[in-house]
């Protein structure tokens, strides 16, 4: 990696209230000041430690706020997404306004001056103002993946035919998987990103007035680049624009730290192996129903393996034996450990990845958001299993435990898929620093702007295009249409006889009728149809009749032909005569149709 000896000035904020997503840009911002960079840090999980060159500055929330998701926790399958949808953007914009407005942040907007922003994303474009205010170049951070207004911020394609979204990685590219990951953008085009939308506008506008700040819009389209928390090897590959970068694993540390005294001792000592349980940083374990936690607790105390559990209280009743409990988890440290063998978690995707480098399968109790297809995903490829933790019985549990433990093949898929992730010219740390200060040496990095990201949906879809073109050939169709009319009408044509069509009456001697036209002519007289037709009644009761179009006549009664009429010809390029015996037609019935100055 390039040695960079400038130091930035580098403002990093996520306005968020999940732990799990500020962790990876927590390491992004130490690595930085590391590098002597200046780095102030907006979180609501400052670390409390002194480290040199990074500021932290604390953005207030309230646990409170949270309660949803623990709600969720106890009823996962009743209307979780829903849920989401209706609450997620309250707290977003609760707490996005907290921050903006917090007196900190308002002094360092008068008072201070910065190289570059990194705004931490999760329906968070409202910060992308801050860019404008410093006038300088912004880095977003994705947490989990390239959600929302991601695509649309660097014009990168969607490709719903091809590229899975990020909330059906184990959807199948056949034609109903096509379907299911069409209607998974359309979802996310017309339902999420308009929900961030709304979010973002709303905060941005309040915070970044339009007589002031460029717009909402323009502020989308100057993210210079995006740094995912994703990987090709722990999700389905997709294409992605060179200024998205792929950086899943951030805080997976090259070298684990050790482990607090007590649990490093819990674990050497489990002599069968250990296991791992955690519902992540935002679903509290306590709220989980009573029942259900003795359905646990059950399972676990029948099993010889040790269990180390993620439990927001210092007291767990009827805690086996073998159960360690812990507020907070140094999760990636503990998924090091050489004695865990299997990871029961709720699927975040953080977990996934940590799991997939250190080789640890999963058996995954999903609750919501992407967790569901994180769970199917893991499953389909082979290195664990789901189950629905309000359902299971004890028994069904420690079953499933110890099968995933004693046969081998979870285990064997997930060392193979962990040497997968491992396999990169740069660890994600690196990677994330160097093109954290590629941008800032080149300033924002221009060259890399993808034009797509200026135009709007039908202009990037290019149906404005296909609007002029299918304009553009019809009006040349009309235009020739017309000049056939004008020139050539009756200069080259068609003669037929359609038996049964056109043939001479019965009750007006002299007289051509052609029920098609429903015209009747005398011998030798001509007329003209709305239709640009000449129409001439002949002395054997044939009608010749001349137009612009295309004609075949395939039909056992024709004769004799002028012309092989078994193929189509141009009407004004051609002509061609079936001579027959006529039809005789009773016409008195149609006097009302015909033109009466006919038979005068």
């Amino acid at each position: 990696m390039p040695v960079f000896i400038e130091s930035a000035k580098i403002l990093i904020v996520f306005s968020t209230i999940s732990k799990s997503h500020v962790m990876p840009l927590e390491v992004v911002a130490k690595l930085l000041a590391e590098r002597n960079h200046e780095v102030t840090f907006f979180t609501p999980f400052p670390s409390g430690k002194a480290i040199k060159n990074l500021r932290e500055v604390q953005i207030p929330f309230d646990e409170k706020d949270k309660e949803f998701l623990n709600q969720i926790a106890k009823n996962p399958e009743d209307s979780s997404m829903f849920t989401m949808m209706k609450e997620m953007p309250k707290l977003i914009t609760k707490t996005g306004n907290t921050t903006l407005q917090l007196p900190e942040m308002r002094r360092i907007m008068k008072e201070e001056k910065f190289d570059l922003l990194i705004n931490g994303y999760f329906m968070t474009e409202f910060i992308l103002g801050l860019g404008d205010h410093f006038k300088v170049p912004t880095i977003v951070f994705s947490p989990a993946g390239a959600l929302g207004n991601i695509h649309r911020m660097l014009g990168n394609p969607l490709s719903p035919s091809g590229a899975p979204h990020v909330l059906a990685q184990s959807v199948e590219f056949n034609f109903v998987g096509r379907i299911k990951n069409f209607f998974m953008n359309i979802i996310d085009v017309l339902v999420m990103r308009q929900i961030a939308n709304y979010i973002g506008k709303e905060v941005y506008n309040y915070n970044f007035p339009p007589d002031q700040y460029r717009s909402y819009e323009e502020s989308l389209r100057n993210v210079s680049l995006v740094l995912l928390n994703t990987h090709f090897s722990s999700a389905r590959p997709r294409p992605y624009l060179p200024n998205m970068i792929e950086v899943g694993g951030l805080q997976v540390k090259p070298n684990p730290s050790p482990l607090p005294n007590d649990l490093k001792t819990f674990l050497d000592e489990a002599e069968d192996g250990a296991i791992l349980f955690s519902l992540g940083s935002n679903a509290k374990s306590t709220f989980l129903p009573e029942n259900t936690i003795k359905t646990l607790l059950k399972a676990f105390s029948q099993i010889k393996q040790r269990v180390v559990m993620k439990w927001e209280s210092d007291t767990l009743k009827g805690k086996p034996e073998n159960v360690f409990i812990s507020k907070w988890l140094p999760q990636d440290d503990v998924l090091a450990h050489k004695n865990i063998k299997l990871f029961i978690s709720h699927c975040g995707f953080g977990g996934l990845i940590e799991a997939k480098y250190h080789g640890v399968p999963i058996l995954g109790i999903p609750l919501f958001a992407d967790q569901p297809a994180n769970a199917d995903m893991i499953e389909k490829e082979g290195w664990g299993k789901q189950i629905s933790i309000n359902t299971i019985t004890a028994d069904e549990l420690r079953d499933t435990i110890n099968e995933m433990i004693t046969n081998p093949k979870y285990a064997n898929v997930v060392k193979q898929l962990s040497l997968l992730a491992k396999d990169r010219p740069m660890n994600a740390q690196e990677t994330a620093i160097y093109w954290i200060e590629y941008v800032i040496r080149h300033h924002g990095a221009p060259h890399l702007h993808y034009p797509s990201a200026d135009l709007n949906f039908f202009q990037d879809n290019s149906l404005d295009v296909i609007a002029f073109l299918v304009f553009t050939v019809y009006v040349i169709f009309k235009i020739l249409a017309f000049i056939c009319k004008k020139i050539f009408c009756g200069t080259f044509c068609y003669l037929y006889i359609i038996p049964g069509e056109i043939g001479k009456s019965k009750d007006h001697p002299g007289h051509c009728y052609s029920r098609e036209h429903s015209v009747l002519l005398k011998v030798g007289e001509t007329t003209h149809t709305n239709q640009c037709e000449e129409i001439s009644c002949y002395d054997d009761y044939s009608m010749r009749i001349a137009g612009c179009g295309t004609f075949s006549i395939q039909d056992p009664k024709c004769k004799k032909f002028i012309r092989d009429l078994s193929k189509p010809y141009p009407t004004c390029c051609t002509s061609f005569i079936c001579v027959e015996p006529v039809d005789v037609f009773e016409t008195s019935n149609h006097l009302d149709q015909v033109d009466r100055n006919s038979l005068e």
